[in-house]
């Protein structure tokens, strides 16, 4: 039974060597005030390539703005959206949505191509129901087309050091349309 183990623990291991290396993503801060710890790192090869802005960084306000630069590795004809939150080690809420269906599309960045760049705000707000304290682990990913490709992978922690949080938060572009 051991045996077994060790086998598949070396087929893991070969198939690593084979696929690549992988490198741990080391996390880079956000931002940080005295209520909110944010850091973030790419779940893929995408970190010279999106940047987003939170302001401010608090947790004792109720809307934000969100400044958002991105150059996408894929045409943004379709584009899906999966986003996952954890707290600790428990998944509390994961949800799928559609920001481009390549017809009548609500946001400005929808159509662009391949290495073209995009440089948008938007704001958030929220009721700011409470969440206990701790770590929370989002992981955003999204894909273009309707082959869904992986054009985007981001892991953002937020550390919540006081008992508050959002909960539904309502993004907007500059239009005041429904982001998300």
């Amino acid at each position: 039974m051991v045996q077994r183990y060790v086998n598949v623990l070396q087929l893991v291991i070969v198939s690593l060597q084979v696929c690549g290396d992988v490198v741990a993503q080391q996390q880079e801060l956000l931002c940080e005030t005295d209520d909110l710890k944010i850091l973030y790192s790419s779940c893929g090869h995408y970190d010279d390539t999106f940047s987003l802005k939170i302001e401010p960084c608090s947790l004792q306000v109720s809307k934000w703005h969100l400044g958002i630069f991105w150059i996408p590795n894929g045409d943004i004809t379709v584009l899906h959206a999966e986003v996952g939150i954890w707290h600790e080690t428990h998944e509390s809420l994961k949800f799928k949505v559609t920001l481009c269906q390549d017809e009548d599309d609500e946001y400005d960045f929808c159509g662009a191509l391949k290495g073209e760049t995009i440089n948008t705000t938007s704001r958030a707000s929220s009721s700011l129901p409470r969440y206990p304290k701790g770590n929370y682990t989002i992981i955003l990913k999204v894909f273009s087309g309707h082959h869904k490709e992986l054009i985007l992978c981001m892991n953002y922690t937020l550390a919540l050091l006081n008992d508050a949080s959002p909960k539904e938060e309502i993004l907007q572009n500059n239009n005041s349309r429904t982001f998300l």
